[in-house]
């Protein structure tokens, strides 16, 4: 089975897009879409982007050494832009996205180990990484690629988009073949599958997990977000699809998958139904117990019943274990030894993160950008906060979705007891305007909140007030390590602002 010990060769390329070109023999050494990564040899693929003309880069690609340009089927560059590019120059086949070419590329890794696919607005990084830490202990090597980065855990390279792009997953797939993984596990954005860049992959298992308002700014519609979620799970091996039916979309999508399990995190399911008409297998939660730093969970489920310890807060998280718990399920891991296992199961990186310093408030940190994600996170904090009050610091991104921003506001004000809105990331909005429409949203209607722009003090501010039995959620940036003012990043990190105040060590 070829991985990649050897490099294509430029004749290759040529024979399998049915070019009758000579271009020669030359070994390729990679596959880039920026001409600032070109190397020697390298195959530049020139396309435009939404806001850069690759074909504007063609002579920078072959002064840096590339062997070739590829370009798309029905596109190609003007004569201005061809000026002096004396490499040559390939068109993709009809009908093939570069995602399909750079799995051909690659020697289509993705079919050398087992890809699994996770969707779904909230809980893809949460899943994704309770994957890999299950397989890790089962002695099975899972990468990951997502949000928080891609790679090995702990140590991941940081990627700019939720999926990368069809070339570098592509390549990324093939890396983590070549360093012995068995697994891995996939955030799947909406966003990522409209614009091709899971194309060209093949998914040994899939899971959803709930879809509620997000990126409508890019699809427009909730219909539309909807159909590129379902787009990916028709991509989906179904013999390892599992799918959350306590989820609207996801209980329709079920009746069109036998093959599926399905789990409930409210104990929905008739698990053991005398209908034989039901072919799924099925998995519930039955009983939830909230502890000061973590959970207790029941399961019941067609592969037998058992208890789970969980070092994971919020009745959401026994929704993303639950989705975990299915997937490795698919893949005839038993149970009992996976539940066995949970209590080893680790926090996510700014995923309702908590940090504690006695006789001070518990900070939690969390990514909640969307409405559902902020109703969820305050929840979850109110079930872990007995006699205490809970306390809401939130901000909405500039140059995204504005109609969320009075609803987040409002989820604020209706599950938190106080409430500061404050800045995330501006981007090239004014951070007060961004303020003034959120707070559009509880004007007249809620005395729980306040505004203050600087986010370092807003959450000072939380702080200093709160009591030792209260909880302050810190929401919107989570694991992000930088606040985009402008259109520059600037180094900013709530977790390492959190545990300043706390006195905490990094």
């Amino acid at each position: 089975m070829e991985h990649i010990q050897r490099p294509r060769t430029l004749q290759e390329v040529a024979a399998f897009l049915e070019e009758d070109k000579n271009v020669g023999t030359c070994s390729l050494s990679t596959l880039e879409e920026d001409s600032r990564e070109v190397l020697k040899n390298s195959l530049f693929y020139a396309h435009k982007g939404h806001t850069v003309d690759g074909f504007d880069f063609m002579l920078k690609a072959q002064e840096q050494g590339a062997a070739a340009i590829i370009c798309d089927y029905d596109k190609d560059p003007s004569a201005e832009q061809l000026k002096d590019v004396t490499i040559p120059l390939l068109h993709l086949k009809k009908g093939m996205s570069v995602g399909e070419f750079a799995s051909w590329f690659y020697f289509s890794p993705s079919s050398k180990l087992r890809l699994i696919g996770i969707t779904g607005t909230n809980g893809k990084s949460t899943v994704t990484q309770l994957i890999a830490q299950y397989l890790a202990l089962f002695n099975r090597k899972c990468a990951v690629f997502g949000t928080l980065g891609y790679g090995f855990l702990p140590n991941l390279k940081q990627s700019s988009n939720t999926t990368l792009s069809a070339i570098a997953l592509q390549k990324a797939l093939a890396e983590a073949v070549k360093e012995g993984a068995d697994y891995a596990a996939l955030e799947v954005s909406s966003i990522g599958v409209c614009e091709g860049r899971i194309d060209g992959c093949i998914f040994s298992g899939g899971a959803f997990t709930n879809l509620t308002r997000d990126h409508l700014d890019y699809h427009k519609t909730m219909e539309n977000y909807a159909k590129a979620k379902r787009e990916f799970l028709n991509r989906v091996n179904p013999d390892h699809l599992c799918l959350n039916v306590d989820d609207a979309m996801g209980k329709t999508v079920a009746t069109l998958k036998p093959e599926a399990i399905l789990f409930s995190p409210k104990g929905a399911l008739a698990v053991n139904s005398p209908d034989k008409s039901v072919k799924h297998a099925l998995l519930n939660v039955t009983g939830i117990e909230y502890k000061h730093d973590g959970l207790k969970l029941r399961i019941d489920s067609s592969f037998g019943k058992g208890d789970a310890s969980l070092s994971l807060l919020g009745s959401f998280n026994a929704e993303n274990f639950l989705c975990a718990l299915s997937v490795l399920l698919s893949f005839h891991f038993p149970l009992k030894d996976l539940l066995d296992k949970a209590s080893q199961l680790k926090p996510i990186c700014g995923r309702m993160e908590c940090f504690y310093k006695e006789g001070k408030p518990r900070m939690i940190v969390d990514y909640a950008h969307t409405p559902d994600g902020v109703e969820s996170a305050l929840k979850a904090a109110r079930s872990h906060t007995p006699g205490g009050k809970v306390w809401c610091v939130l901000g909405c991104g500039g140059d995204r979705d504005k109609g969320k921003r009075p609803m987040m506001a409002i989820k604020a004000c209706v599950y938190a007891d106080k409430v500061i809105f404050t800045s995330d990331n501006p981007r090239t909005e004014d951070p007060v305007r961004i303020l003034e429409d959120m707070e559009s949203g509880v004007k007249g209607s809620a005395d729980n909140y306040e505004c203050i722009v600087k986010r370092e003090d807003a959450i000072t501010k939380a702080f200093k007030e709160a009591q030792s039995a209260d909880c302050v959620v810190v929401a919107g940036k989570g694991h992000e390590d930088y606040q985009i003012i402008g259109k520059v990043k600037h180094h900013y990190s709530d977790r390492e602002f959190v545990m300043s105040l706390l006195d905490l060590k990094a």
